[in-house]
């Protein structure tokens, strides 16, 4: 039977239907679009994760400031004084009238002494020797450089070590260290002599980086991780070798295990601590002994159980839950009897190998638990070895300078001076470590021959 009602009511509930499928259409476009950016979020956060307070209450937020009834502290009382200045009351500032039961006030002002540059001027001489039948010249502790002429002109050790320091420690750019220079301390430099005078520099400092590599091949634990870095336009990579005295960067074009084998050594003779890179397991075939960081896995296990359904929650969860618990088993080492200590550690080895070797269905909780399951024993090796933490934190935080200078001031535009940035890097963060400058090992790096022809 025909319609008999009007075709414009007809249209007009066509067009309502239309409209309400495409608003749904919208509406769920919107939620995966949500669910996308909340992922991307999580996954390369930039800046401080100030959004994860938002569900807490207000009374529930940490206070600002330390907890009460904290201890004191102040700025100590200088151990030597400079300049003295008085102040006395002669009279009331305020009418003239005289003043009693006067007291004295002590103030300390500490601030940094006018900073004007220190020149040296080294007077040497040549000559011609009738024995040796040669041309000889002598030569001061004290200098830096023998070059003549044009170059006679030399930036000293303390400039250099501050300039290197802020630019391979601090993240400070040449262009701005250069800048810093000329306005506090009357210092004219270039930000490109610098960069030059950094090459030289690391050419003389190249045994002392060799040194640290053999301490971090002698060491009984290292941690490893990387960082995305550029060569000119060219992808490259900086690692980090971490002990609990050195530290070692190394910057190449490869992100494989062969890098770690170059820095080590093939007979690498203890742990070596890492995250779950896979390009790693490599070493496993070079019978390396690894530690795995568990941190990574705890947190792995907080974001899928906040991310995946209420049904795949459970495998995360408990997950998590194992891992925390070897933590706390790994802390109390000391605390338990030996065997206690050991039944505990086999039961955590029999859950954690359970749990992984479930029938998984959800396609992130199996690949989670393959990997857990493929690397159990690295994972767990901090339960046998008091040395080997149950994180990579050291690692990570060596990191951290280095992914500030990259933001900062970028990465290397040359593999020379990419390998100057390597060895300056290692040596000021691991004097930083030390609680040392780069000061005395600049002046004996630039510190020239005793005697010797003349240039």
């Amino acid at each position: 039977m025909p319609d008999e009602r009007d075709p414009r009511d007809i249209r007009i509930e066509q067009l309502e239907r239309e409209l309400a499928e495409a608003r749904r259409e919208i509406a769920d476009l919107k939620r995966i679009v949500e669910e996308l950016l909340k992922r991307q979020r999580k996954g390369k956060r930039q800046a401080h994760p100030f959004g994860r307070d938002e569900g807490k209450k207000e009374a529930e937020k940490k206070k600002a400031g330390r907890r009460a009834g904290h201890q004191a502290d102040w700025r100590p009382t200088p151990d030597h004084i400079d300049e003295e200045v008085e102040a006395r009351l002669d009279g009331c500032p305020h009418c003239g009238g005289e003043v009693c039961d006067i007291e004295e006030l002590l103030q300390y002002v500490v601030d940094l002494p006018e900073i004007r540059a220190h020149v040296l001027r080294v007077l040497t001489e040549r000559g011609w020797c009738r024995r040796c039948r040669k041309h000889v010249r002598s030569a001061h502790p004290r200098q830096v450089s023998r070059a003549g002429g044009a170059a006679a002109v030399a930036l000293g050790p303390k400039a250099l070590a501050l300039a290197s320091e802020l630019k391979h420690q601090q993240g400070v750019p040449y262009r701005d260290v250069a800048s810093l220079f000329g306005r506090y301390f009357g210092l004219q430099v270039t930000h490109g002599a610098l960069a030059q005078a950094s090459v030289r520099l690391a050419d003389k400092a190249t045994p002392d980086y060799i040194e640290l590599a053999e301490v971090v091949r002698t060491s009984p634990v290292v941690h490893t991780d990387d960082t995305g870095w550029r060569i000119a336009r060219l992808c490259a990579w900086l690692w980090v070798f971490a002990t609990d005295e050195v530290t070692l960067y190394v910057i190449d074009y490869r992100r494989s295990a062969d890098v770690v084998l170059e820095v080590l050594g093939r007979d690498y003779a203890g742990t070596l601590v890492s995250d779950g890179l896979p390009a790693l397991n490599a070493l496993d075939a070079a019978g390396y002994l690894r530690g795995q960081c568990v941190g990574h896995i705890i947190r792995r296990s907080s974001e899928m159980a906040e991310e995946q359904t209420r049904g795949a929650v459970r495998f995360p969860r408990e997950l998590k839950g194992f891992l925390k618990d070897a933590i706390e088993l790994g802390q109390a080492r000391n605390l338990l009897p030996a065997a206690v200590y050991a039944e505990g550690v086999a039961e955590i080895r029999d859950g954690l190998r359970g749990l992984v070797s479930k029938d998984l269905t959800h396609p992130e909780n199996l690949k989670l638990a393959k990997h857990v399951y493929r690397h159990q024993d690295a994972l767990l090796r901090f339960l046998d070895d008091e040395a080997v933490p149950p994180t990579n934190n050291l690692a990570e935080q060596e990191l951290r300078g280095a992914v500030v200078t990259r933001k900062i001031g970028g990465c290397n535009r040359s593999a020379d001076h990419a390998f100057a940035h390597a060895v300056i890097t290692s040596l000021a963060q691991t004097a930083h470590r030390r609680g040392e400058t780069l000061i005395p090992l600049v002046a004996r790096w630039m510190q020239p021959a005793a005697a010797g022809p003349p240039s």
